[in-house]
């Protein structure tokens, strides 16, 4: 699929602000392998045909019928949120759920695009991608993008899971906004290229301010990401002067960006966005 950047607001210059959650029966209508350890699921169902993204990054609840059943709808109004929804449903009927950012959408082929770093059987929505077949079904449980730009200047913090949204992203800036793309300041980590979409760096890095990947081990991408924001604000580095900070993807990683963010450079919480995409010693998404 061509990627799309289709979003109610181009602008962005506010917060984006969720609509009506709803249920989406869906379809699988291809499981692609993007590297070892990275899977690009399509979906299609009719609403995708005029559904208008909140932002590049919006993520969704993935609803993964258990064995190999045919997934059935469900109201998610019945209960005080969707996880509660789902343990109020007969044991048999219960789906998985999990949490995915909208790589791209085509309202023409009415699909999106859900890039997915695997790690083999560790959880359950790993093992559910790795044998997704087309005419699968699950849901989408549709939610909001977290990023904003509040300013041309920012950082743009992410590992392995959360590089599909930061590339959405990117690519939300090159299409309205590429005269930003050179203040904006990449700090990417993984543990190696299998769980990276290739290209990143050959189509990015001659285009951004920064364009920084590091390879560490999952047990020391904390300690490299505040290594490198400490040594970055020792410099005086742009990066370290941005007025807006995006950090997803492992819980601690995220949290000492926006610890650095925060409490070093005096960033007002509400310009320190951050989203934790899994957390170290729990099954993964």
């Amino acid at each position: 699929m061509a990627h799309s950047t289709t979003a109610s607001d181009t602008r962005l210059a506010a917060r984006p602000v969720a609509g009506e959650h709803r249920i989406i029966p869906v379809s699988v209508t291809a499981n692609e392998s993007l590297a070892e350890n990275v899977r690009r699921l399509t979906f299609t169902a009719p609403a995708f045909a005029d559904y208008r993204l909140t932002g590049p990054d919006e993520y969704f609840g993935l609803l993964m019928p258990r064995d190999g059943r045919e997934f059935r709808w469900f109201d998610p109004d019945a209960a005080a949120n969707i996880r509660a929804a789902v343990t109020a449903l007969a044991p048999e009927e219960q789906p998985e759920l999990r949490w995915y950012t909208i790589r791209s959408l085509d309202p023409v082929a009415a699909t999106i695009d859900v890039d997915v770093v695997t790690h083999g059987d560790d959880g359950p929505g790993s093992r559910w991608v790795l044998r997704a077949a087309p005419g699968d079904t699950a849901g989408v449980y549709t939610s909001s993008g977290i990023w904003w730009r509040p300013d041309a200047h920012r950082l743009l913090v992410a590992d392995a899971t959360a590089v599909p949204a930061l590339r959405s992203v990117l690519e939300f800036l090159a299409a309205h906004h590429p005269g930003e793309l050179q203040s904006t300041h990449v700090l990417a980590l993984a543990a190696s290229d299998a769980e990276l979409e290739p290209g990143l760096v050959a189509q990015w890095g001659h285009r951004l301010g920064t364009l920084e990947l590091v390879y560490a081990p999952e047990d020391r991408q904390c300690a490299e990401t505040a290594r490198i924001l400490r040594e970055w604000t020792r410099e005086g580095h742009p990066a370290a002067r941005v007025p807006y900070v995006w950090a997803c993807g492992e819980a601690d990683l995220a949290k000492a960006a926006r610890t650095m963010a925060v409490k070093t450079w005096g960033l007002d919480v509400e310009a320190a966005n951050w989203a934790t995409y899994w957390i170290r010693g729990r099954a993964r998404p």
